[in-house]
């Protein structure tokens, strides 16, 4: 079995890293970390990775594409991840919208939106959650009523993350509300954000100052050709869409390890190198080791990907694990750097610039993101090992 890259991927590899050195702004790193509205630095960045099909490389080139296969977009993926620019994996529009459209869109959808998702100028909010609504998206009530050529909608969406500054949502509703099984009468619609009366858009803030947004629709319309497949299937829809929202490279986070690797090789505490340090040195031996297992993981999830294997359990392991892992790595490097490590980036004594501080903040976030740990869980016990559910 072998795990190497072919020497064309090594090639595009360092392709993509001159490329990247060469075209990632300050601006454009602080857009991703922080998931604020996208500056101009951000679009030109977005642009100029579609002008070489890297935003959407898996899709063939009528659509903007390079026919990458799914280990080539993995090797893309984590060098962008790796330079903190503004990866696809967290461009809604390409990592979710797209492939499903693909999949589950009409023509004339195709047409408006893929070139558009694949040259990097438009971005997509996604409305699934509700204040009553979140990992049981069946129970969601936004209700999308049949008046003939569009659809009325009332209610509410809750962390509809880049609705301030996407121009189009992607909105689960309701449009059964009499079939017993809740999961049978949910839709998809695509909602153009920037012209559409009826919204309210309000900001949500966590404590790494990440923020989502509230949307609250009152009488908005939107017209039934945005109807995403079929009526009352958007649930299972949705299901193959969380799929590509899961399938994540955390190459990224791989750095700031790096980085807490060289400050306990530089550091002294009670007059010896923090490396010397048993507990520590055995903590980052265990996060280095938990890296290369979810790398395998993920590097074989392509490989089903690419060969069009259904993976719903091997795409549950790979983002509870990735998830969890930045999670504890959060945690190892304010354990080892102390309270210097909880100081924030505009404080003149923070340890590494207070990286860890933000990522801490940041980290419960990204177990809830896209299903839950308990979500994921869940799966693997159901799918994965055949067990009954709870």
């Amino acid at each position: 079995m072998d795990f190497s890259f072919t020497p064309q991927q090594e090639r595009l590899r360092e392709e993509i890293r001159a490329f990247l050195e060469k075209e990632v702004k300050e601006d454009s790193k602080v857009d991703f970390l922080y998931d604020r509205p996208y500056s101009p630095a951000t679009w030109e960045f977005l642009g100029k990775l579609g002008e070489k099909g890297w935003l959407c490389p898996t899709w063939p080139g009528e659509w903007g594409g390079i026919g990458a296969s799914a280990l080539d977009n993995y090797v893309i993926q984590e060098e962008i991840a790796y330079a903190f620019a503004p990866a696809p994996f967290a461009v809604i529009g390409a990592m979710v919208v797209g492939p499903t459209l693909l999949a589950y869109g009409n023509e004339a959808q195709k047409n408006k939106y893929l070139p558009l998702i694949a040259r990097g100028k438009v971005e997509f909010s996604m409305g699934y959650t509700e204040p009553q609504s979140g990992s049981d998206l069946a129970s969601l009530s936004l209700r999308a009523e049949d008046k003939g050529d569009y659809y009325l909608l009332n209610g509410q969406k809750m962390f509809s993350t880049k609705a301030d500054f996407a121009q189009y949502g992607w909105i689960a509703v309701r449009t059964d509300t009499t079939n017993p099984k809740k999961h049978k009468g949910i839709s998809l619609l695509i909602l153009d954000l920037k012209n559409t009366p009826g919204l309210t858009i309000r900001p949500i803030y966590n404590m790494s100052g990440y923020h989502s947004t509230e949307v609250f629709y009152d009488d908005v319309r939107i017209p039934k050709e945005n109807l995403v497949g079929d009526l009352n299937q958007g649930f299972y829809i949705i299901g193959a869409a969380l799929l590509f929202e899961r399938a994540v490279t955390i190459r990224g986070f791989h750095k700031p390890l790096e980085l807490l690797v060289d400050y306990v090789k530089n550091t002294r505490r009670r007059g010896r190198p923090l490396s010397e340090d048993p507990l520590i040195r055995r903590k980052l031996a265990e996060l280095e080791m938990r890296f290369a297992v979810t790398g395998v993981i993920a590097r074989r999830l392509c490989w089903m990907q690419q060969n069009k294997m259904f993976a719903l359990n091997e795409t549950a392991i790979a983002k509870l694990l990735s998830t969890e892992l930045v999670y504890d790595l959060a945690n190892a490097g304010l354990q080892i750097m102390g309270p210097y490590g909880e100081l924030q980036s505009d404080s003149k004594y923070a340890a590494l610039q207070g990286c860890f501080a933000h990522m801490y903040q940041e980290s419960p976030h990204y177990k809830i993101a896209g299903g839950t740990s308990e979500i994921q869980r869940q799966i693997i016990a159901t799918r994965g090992l055949g067990l009954p559910r709870g």
